[in-house]
């Protein structure tokens, strides 16, 4: 029964039949986003990764903590490689979500 009013409320929210929805995998995000919309995707997705560390970095040491933030922010931001990059994790990780193969190569840059 949960899964029948879990079906329905996804299509009411999104208008999608829930049969027809896919996982959101680094691969399909590879293969089926439009290149433009991929790299606003990938940066979105950085920038909320580099907000969490900040939060994480300033509650541990009760003030405000940048260094980590601005050490994920850099790795990206000023990569001008970044994007390729990215395209290949994506290719090799293809069965992960998309915000973990990005946090593995930020943990990788940045540690945690």
């Amino acid at each position: 029964m949960k899964a029948v009013l879990s079906g329905i409320l996804f299509f009411l929210a999104t208008g999608v039949h829930p049969a027809y929805a896919i996982d959101m995998t680094a691969g399909v995000v590879l293969r089926e986003m439009p290149s433009d919309e991929f790299v606003v995707y990938v940066a979105g997705i950085v920038e909320g990764l580099a907000y969490a560390r900040f939060r994480k970095d300033s509650v541990a040491a009760g003030r405000k903590v940048e260094d980590g933030m601005q050490c994920i922010r850099d790795w990206y931001h000023n990569n001008p490689k970044r994007i390729l990059k990215v395209e290949e994790a994506f290719r090799q990780h293809d069965k992960y979500p998309p915000w973990v193969v990005l946090a593995a190569m930020v943990k990788k840059e940045c540690g945690e």
